[in-house]
């Protein structure tokens, strides 16, 4: 069996005493997250990550499969049935829990809340609360207690408040994590577990303090982009594990002494590429039995692209895309706006569509999976310019605020510092005026303040002749359909004066 191990460190804290005196614990931990694609062993699936954890366990009574969720969307099917089939495929895996993390609410918080229903397992997340009572939402843990065999394990599960700004909430809010975390790190101390373990879904410095203060023993972290965010901002404590590669999940094995598990714990992580691994034929199964399905009701051909199409998450994140203009001149064309705003986030898949290549409903729906509706609105210069200055600020970072534009031209310098970056934006080679009023049109996540956008929350929302509860995807099926070949241009409406130099 072919496993890339890419890390591996060790922590002991020994106490000094007879040989024997202590009775020694161990425990493994199977971690994993970020996987809402099924069916994928190029980049890992579920049925290869069942083959790990079925190992494990077969070894050990004290096994723990841990789940760190970000995976109830976005995806081709999640559009349809808002992560429902995840749920399905982890209840075949057997997690001991599952934590929550940004993605499970892409769909907004009833379907995470009917999601938690579908589940055999438990789904914590312990500073995500309804305001009027002050509780978890229903269906939702604050913390729970995990045991295997002779171990008991503690588990609660963290958000960043600035998730909200991604994932606006209808009632939903996160409270600020160190109070939350101290106060229910006593009720689980009082349940005598041997352990506490804490997963988050977005780093802060506050988690390695944590550790080094013995307030939790270890920590669980996924993130596929860590190397986007500067040094400073990655995780430096021992005990605080991360999985930074999406075909990896880690196996934890945990030694302690019973009568002190804090203080003589060892910890031994190690990286493994599921790529690598059999598949679980059950799951298999499960995961192909999706796809048909998808496939009988996707394969459908729209149309044909007369030019590369580049959807590279990076590229459409910093600069102005072929696609994205397709799209965002279809949404003026449709709601008859003078300007279109589209935040990059919107699209995904990573996908390349090559010169005289079909596009099918199923292409439309993996680049197109929210089920965003477009709204007209209308705004002044002034918010039309604070919008792009914001879309500009994570350029670093590769962050979906930067926008995609219509109608205007935007000359932008990355190079410059944050808040400074835009440099110009014209309507018909005019200046944008700051106190005129403009229609624009924009996602309803925009409107309600998604990816930090909130200068449009109280901003009159017009009609438009067209139908206007149509999604995304739904849109540009149409539009394909109807144009049977489509040639998308780059004609310069984005452009960073720095590349220039």
């Amino acid at each position: 069996m072919l496993y890339r191990l890419t890390l591996t460190f060790f922590l002991t804290l020994s106490v000094l005493v007879p040989k024997g005196a202590l009775a020694e614990k161990q425990a493994t931990i199977i971690y994993d997250a970020e996987m809402p694609r099924i069916n994928a062993p190029l980049k890992g699936s579920y049925a290869q990550l069942a083959s790990l954890i079925d190992q494990y366990r077969a070894q050990n009574p004290s096994t723990f499969f841990i789940f760190g969720g970000d995976s109830l969307g976005p995806s081709m099917i999640s559009s349809m049935d808002r992560g429902a089939h995840i749920i399905d495929m982890l209840n075949s895996l057997a997690p001991n829990v599952m934590g929550v993390s940004k993605r499970e609410l892409t769909y907004e918080e009833d379907e995470l809340i009917l999601r938690t229903y579908e589940a055999a397992f438990p789904i914590v997340s312990s500073n995500l609360f309804e305001p009027g009572s002050q509780q978890a939402p229903e269906g939702i843990k604050a913390y729970t207690i995990l045991q295997q065999g002779q171990v008991k394990l503690g588990f609660m599960s963290i958000l960043d408040p600035i998730i909200l700004e991604k994932y606006p909430t209808k009632r939903l809010e996160v409270a600020e994590p160190e109070s939350v975390i101290r106060e229910t790190v006593k009720k689980i101390r009082e349940q005598n577990v041997d352990l506490i373990v804490m997963h988050y879904s977005t780093y802060t410095p506050l988690i390695d303090q944590l550790l080094a203060e013995g307030v939790i023993d270890f920590a669980l972290f996924k993130d596929q982009n860590l190397d986007l965010n500067v040094r400073e901002r990655k995780p430096k404590h021992h005990n605080n594990i991360q999985i930074t590669e999406e075909t990896d999940a880690a196996v934890i094995q945990l030694t302690w002494q019973e009568d002190s598990p804090s203080d003589s714990l060892t910890v031994k992580s190690t990286i493994v590429n599921i790529t690598n691994l059999p598949s679980k034929p059950q799951v298999l199964q499960q995961e192909v039995q999706y796809d048909s399905r998808l496939n009988s009701l996707l394969n459908e051909v729209v149309g044909t692209t007369n030019i590369l199409i580049d959807l590279d998450r990076k590229t459409l994140r910093t600069s102005e895309n072929n696609f994205a203009n397709f799209v965002a001149d279809t949404f003026k064309y449709f709601t008859e706006a003078q300007i279109v705003l589209i935040n990059s986030g919107t699209f995904r898949g990573n996908k390349l569509i090559k010169e005289g290549e079909q596009i099918t409903v199923k292409d439309i729906r993996l680049i197109l999976p929210y089920r965003n509706k477009v709204k007209l609105i209308e705004a002044n210069g002034q918010q039309i310019n604070e919008a792009l200055e914001h879309g500009l600020n994570g350029l670093e970072q590769h962050s979906g605020q930067f926008l995609q534009v219509a109608g205007i031209k935007v000359t932008y310098d990355s190079t410059l510092p944050v808040g400074q970056r835009l440099l110009s934006v014209t309507l018909n080679d005019k200046p944008l005026n700051p106190t005129q009023t403009y229609r624009v049109a924009i996602l309803d996540y925009l409107l309600k303040g998604g990816d930090g956008f909130n200068m449009f929350k109280n901003n009159k929302i017009l009609t438009y002749s067209q139908i206007s509860n149509l999604t995304l995807s739904d849109i540009m099926t149409v539009e394909i359909q109807q144009q049977e070949t489509i040639e998308p241009k780059v004609d310069g409406r984005l452009k960073d004066v720095s590349m220039d130099l």
